[in-house]
């Protein structure tokens, strides 16, 4: 599955580079959305912008940080296009989290995709605040009333080129409920439990912070290790692993726990 990202806003190959005519053709994500097939339509989503499925105990829910909010960033690298206008993405989303949190019996877990972090060191001041260094305070403003709304248990988020992971995070504070002392185990959490899982590997590499704020809501950053994100999923438990590439290493494991509900998996 995809999931739309600031680099799928228009064509950044040479050919773009030094014709104008594709630059202005392969703009405002047409490559992205010509080259893939999501279940937008099965859903009631737009193209590959935003859209959602079911996938065993787990209702996952993707997104455009990218477009279709108050104050999205516009993306446009090489043009002077409009970016943006493919709907009204925050209705679909309130329709679509509702749905899902009316469906916790059958498929208990819900789980956002977004490209740009609402929490991230990388884009807050040192009182964990999102700001705009990464447009963070624009998503939050966005998306994070209806996530806390709909009692979302997981946000994955990318752009930032680190791991971050964090406690269940509401409205800027950590909500400690249920936390283990060892931090590995969320026991019936009372908010959504952010993770930025962008080391997947790239020209641009990892990236590197002088003197990294140490908000609240961090558990913990690493920007060593290049690595992959594992989901085991359970009807009660929601393991995650980042796992280093090169090695097999798991540098980061933790749990979410569900008290009740009837046990099948799902990885």
């Amino acid at each position: 599955m995809v999931l739309v990202g600031n680099h799928e806003a228009e064509c950044h190959s040479p050919t773009c580079l030094l014709s104008k005519s594709k630059k202005d053709q392969l703009g405002n994500y047409l490559a992205f959305n010509s080259r893939f097939r999501m279940p937008s339509v099965e859903s009631g989503g737009v193209l590959n912008m935003w859209y959602s499925y079911e996938y065993g105990t787990v209702h996952f829910t993707t997104l455009s940080t990218e477009t279709d909010y108050p104050n999205a960033p516009s993306n446009a690298y090489f043009t002077k296009r409009v970016y943006g206008g493919f709907g009204d993405q925050l209705a679909w989303l309130e329709e679509d989290l509702k749905a899902a949190d009316a469906n916790r019996d059958n498929v208990p877990w819900i789980i956002v995709g977004m490209h740009r972090p609402m929490y991230t060191i990388r884009s807050c001041g040192p009182d964990g605040v999102p700001n705009n260094d990464y447009e963070a305070r624009n998503v939050q403003e966005a998306f994070e009333e209806l996530f806390i709304k709909y009692k979302v248990d997981l946000v994955l988020q990318g752009h930032v080129h680190t791991y971050e992971r964090f406690y269940p995070t509401a409205n800027n504070s950590a909500i400690m409920d249920g936390v283990s002392r060892d931090n590995k185990t969320y026991e019936n959490p009372q908010a959504p439990v952010y993770v930025i899982t962008g080391t997947a590997g790239g020209p641009e590499g990892l990236f590197v912070y002088q003197v990294p704020p140490s908000p609240e809501w961090l558990v913990l950053m690493d920007n060593k290790h290049f690595s992959i994100t594992r989901l085991s999923v359970t009807p009660t438990n929601l393991t995650l692993a980042k796992i280093e590439s090169a090695t097999g290493i798991i540098h980061d494991e933790f749990s979410i726990i569900k008290s009740s509900a009837t046990q099948d998996s799902t990885q």
